[in-house]
C-alpha cells in the first residue's frame, strides 16, 4: 500500500492534515500543502479516547474537539491515520468529545468546511483498504453518532400515540383512501384523483410536527414522494419523476403559508397525474412491463443529455448494441422513432424552461445542445404550434411571492 500517495489524495481531497502515527501515539509522518494551516498534532491527546472506549475493537473514531474541530483516528494494520481538523456546515452530535486547550490552531477561519458526508466517505476510503471485511457508512455512524436513546425515544413516542389514540378514540383516515389517491396517478386518471379527494372521513392525517408550518411541510414532503413512486410505477421516468419530486420539495421548504402550501401539495398530485396521462397517451396503450429492458436504459440515457447533441450512436455505444438495431427495437416498442423521441423530449423541456425560468431563447437552444435558436425554433414550432415567444407570452409564470 502506497500510504504516502493515499495520505496526499486524502489531504488534496479534504484541504486538511493526514497522519500517520504509531498505535502508542508516535508522529511517523504527515502531509498538507496549505500554508495558512498550522495545526497542533492532535493523535497524542486523542488516542486515549480511542482506546478506552473502544478498546480492542478495530474501527474509526470520530472525535469532536474543543467543540469546533472534528478529527478521524483510522486504524490501519499496526498504525492509526488522523485526518483532520475539518469543520462541519451543520451539527452532527458525535459520541466522543474533548477539550483540550493545548490544541491549538492560529485561526479558527483557515479550519476548512468539509460536508460530513465527503468526510466519512475518504474515512471510510482509508479504512476498508486495509481490511478485508467491508465497513458500511450505516455501521460507521452508529459507533460515532447514534446514540442508543434516539432509537428509543422513537419507541416512546409510539407507544404514546397508539395509546392517546385509543384513549381519545382518534383513528387516521383508512389505508384504502390513500391506496385510491395514489393508484389515480399511477394510472394517469385525472378524476379519479379529484374523487378520492372529495371522500370524507371521521379520522386525520397523523401529527408529523407540532408547529402547524413544519406540520404541512413534511406532510407535502410525504405526498410528494409517495406520488413521484406511483408514477414511475405508470410510467414515468425515474429521473424526471425525481427531479420534479425536488422541485416541488424545495418549494415547500420556502413557503411559510400553510394555504399555499396545501395548494402545492394538491397541485404536485395533479402535476404527476397529469404527465403520467400525457405518456400513457403517446404510448398508445402499450404496457412499459412488457418492453425490452434496452427501452428504459435508452430514455435514461436521454434524460441524463438532453442539454448535449444526442446520436443514436451514442447511445447505442453507450448500451454495447447496434444503431441500427436500437432504433428498430425503440420504433417496435414505443411506436415512435428513437430520434423524434429524443426530439420530443427536448421540445418537453424547452416548454418548461419557457414557462418557469428567464432563460433567453438563445441560452435554452443552446442547453438543449442545438446549433442556433432558430433550428430549436423550427422544431418547436413544428411540434407546438407556437413560436418560442408566443408559448412564452401565453404560458409563462408571472413572478409572486409568498
Amino acid at each position: 500500500m502506497n500510504d504516502q500517495y493515499l495520505m496526499q489524495y486524502i489531504s488534496y481531497h479534504l484541504h486538511t492534515y493526514v497522519r500517520k502515527y504509531t498505535n502508542t501515539g508516535a508522529l511517523l509522518s504527515e502531509f498538507c500543502a496549505r500554508k495558512d494551516l498550522h495545526d497542533t498534532p492532535a493523535g497524542p491527546a486523542i488516542l486515549p479516547v480511542y482506546h478506552s472506549d473502544y478498546g480492542s475493537l478495530s474501527f474509526p473514531v470520530f472525535c469532536s474537539v474543543n467543540a469546533r474541530m472534528i478529527y478521524a483516528l483510522i486504524p490501519a494494520d499496526a498504525f492509526i491515520f488522523q485526518v483532520g481538523p475539518v469543520c462541519l456546515p451543520s451539527s452532527v452530535s458525535l459520541k466522543y468529545t474533548i477539550q483540550d486547550d493545548s490544541l491549538t490552531i492560529e485561526s479558527a477561519d483557515t479550519i476548512p468546511l468539509c460536508e460530513f458526508r465527503a468526510f466519512t466517505t475518504d474515512v471510510l476510503l482509508v479504512y476498508n483498504l486495509f481490511h478485508e471485511e467491508i465497513l458500511e457508512e450505516s455501521s460507521l455512524l452508529l459507533l460515532n453518532c447514534i446514540h442508543q436513546d434516539i432509537e428509543n425515544q422513537a419507541r416512546k413516542y409510539f407507544s404514546e400515540i397508539v395509546f392517546e389514540n385509543h384513549e381519545y378514540v382518534k383513528k387516521h383516515n383508512p389505508y384504502d383512501q390513500e391506496i385510491r389517491e395514489f393508484s389515480s396517478i399511477e394510472n394517469g386518471d385525472l378524476e379519479q384523483l379529484k374523487q378520492s379527494h372529495a371522500e370524507d372521513y371521521p379520522g386525520k392525517i397523523g401529527t408529523l410536527s407540532k408547529d402547524p408550518v413544519r406540520h404541512m411541510k413534511n406532510l407535502g414532503i410525504v405526498v410528494v414522494t409517495l406520488a413521484s413512486r406511483a408514477a414511475i410505477r405508470g410510467g414515468l421516468l425515474p429521473e424526471v419523476s425525481f427531479s420534479l419530486s425536488d422541485s416541488y420539495i424545495q418549494s415547500f421548504e420556502e413557503c411559510d403559508d400553510i394555504a399555499t402550501l396545501f395548494h402545492l401539495i394538491r397541485a404536485s398530485e395533479y402535476h404527476y397525474a397529469q404527465m403520467v396521462r400525457d405518456l400513457k397517451n403517446e404510448q398508445h396503450g402499450t404496457a412499459s412491463k412488457d418492453k425490452n429492458p434496452h427501452i428504459q436504459k435508452c430514455k435514461d440515457y436521454v434524460f441524463a443529455h438532453l442539454h448535449e447533441k444526442i446520436s443514436v450512436q451514442q447511445i447505442a455505444n453507450e448500451l454495447g448494441l447496434n444503431a441500427n438495431y436500437l432504433s428498430e427495437l425503440f420504433q417496435k416498442c414505443e411506436h415512435i422513432s428513437l430520434t423524434k423521441f429524443i426530439q420530443s423530449e427536448k421540445i418537453s423541456l424547452a416548454k418548461n424552461l419557457l414557462i418557469y425560468s428567464h432563460y433567453s431563447y438563445i441560452e435554452i437552444a443552446a442547453y438543449l445542445g442545438y446549433s442556433s435558436q432558430s433550428h430549436l425554433g423550427k422544431q418547436f414550432k413544428e411540434k407546438t404550434g407556437y413560436t418560442l415567444r408566443k408559448y412564452r407570452e401565453t404560458f409563462g409564470k408571472k413572478e409572486f411571492t409568498w
